[in-house]
């Protein structure tokens, strides 16, 4: 019982210095709803709980959203319009190149 104390407070601890020092680390235009030093306070005085409000509302994403990542990566390859023109330039181009190596012209 008093291992699993420990640990809760260990992790809890983490948890909160990881939180204040990114708020610190963070420029200011990707912080919301506080200034930096209202959300270090949050953090401080209440470990778990402004620790939590940091991840869920302070931070800004760089697009603007609020919370910790982005859950959209890059769009695919194949769903990129210009990525699938390159590749269609590319095959006519080879198919030119080879057609001119044969003899045959356009």
């Amino acid at each position: 019982m008093a291992r699993g104390i420990v640990v809760g407070i260990v992790l809890a601890v983490a948890i909160m210095l990881y939180s204040v020092f990114d708020c610190a680390a963070r420029p200011r235009d990707r912080i919301a709803a506080l200034p930096k030093w209202g959300w270090i306070l949050v953090i401080l005085l209440l470990p778990v709980i402004g620790a939590a409000l940091w991840f869920l509302i302070g931070r800004k994403r760089a697009d603007g959203g609020f919370g910790g990542r982005k859950t959209a990566g890059p769009p695919a390859p194949d769903d990129d319009p210009d990525f699938l023109q390159r590749i269609a330039d590319d095959v006519e181009q080879q198919q030119r190149r080879e057609r001119r190596e044969r003899g045959e012209f356009d």
